[in-house]
């Protein structure tokens, strides 16, 4: 027989959290055989979304003469100086105490994933760092995939068994959105279209002239 769910007059007992059967992992797309499961889930993650918004400087048409506003306490416009794009800082704790086995092999797949692939390559494309993804989770209640670069691993040692064996580590990993790589670089969504329609614009420059007076 189902046991009642208590009323509000019943003690509540406080019921633990159970393991999470789903891991975050860190993979790359370069290399899908390289990749990195969290042994523990972090406990919290933080998203944080840069808008590069700057003042508007309105200029006159001649060349160095910058035009004044009449209103000088008038707000200034903004525009956008850049694509807005994502960031993601991930604690990773990586315990080997209880079966006595190195973290090492764990830090040193998140240092191939930040390290360049092959610097003396042709292939301009492989003298970059991995372009990654971050997944936690699936379908359409889980984390969006994440694709990204890594801007920073940091790696703190707590425990050492007696021949120096690293057992316990927590790795710092600060990731930034990259929707597409290219061999200068990352590119955004954003940036993508941008790019598109300044294509569009230089190809029919007399699209947005009125009709000659």
């Amino acid at each position: 027989m189902t046991k009642p769910f208590p009323t509000s007059n019943e003690p509540q007992r406080q019921v633990g959290f159970l393991p999470a059967r789903a891991k975050l992992a860190i993979a790359s797309l370069d290399n899908p055989k390289l990749q990195v499961r969290a042994q523990y889930n972090p406990k919290e993650l933080q998203i944080d979304k840069s808008i590069p918004w700057g003042e508007h400087k309105a200029r006159d048409n001649r060349p160095g003469h910058e035009r004044r506003d009449a209103r000088p306490s008038r707000q200034a416009d903004l525009e956008l100086t850049g694509a807005p794009a994502r960031s993601m800082t991930i604690e990773l704790l990586f315990d080997g105490y209880e079966e006595a086995m190195s973290v090492e092999p764990d830090v040193r797949r998140l240092e191939e994933l930040s390290s360049v692939q092959d610097p003396e390559a042709s292939d301009p494309d492989l003298r970059r760092p991995h372009h990654c993804i971050v997944t936690w989770g699936a379908g359409h209640d889980g984390m969006r995939p994440f694709r990204c670069v890594i801007e920073s691993l940091s790696v703190k040692y707590t425990m050492w068994d007696r021949h120096g064996t690293p057992l316990r580590a927590i790795c710092t990993v600060k990731v930034k959105e990259a929707q597409v790589m290219s061999p200068r670089g990352l590119v955004s969504i954003e940036l993508q279209e941008l790019k598109r329609t300044r294509r569009r614009d230089s190809a029919n420059p007399d699209a947005g002239d009125g009709p000659d007076e």
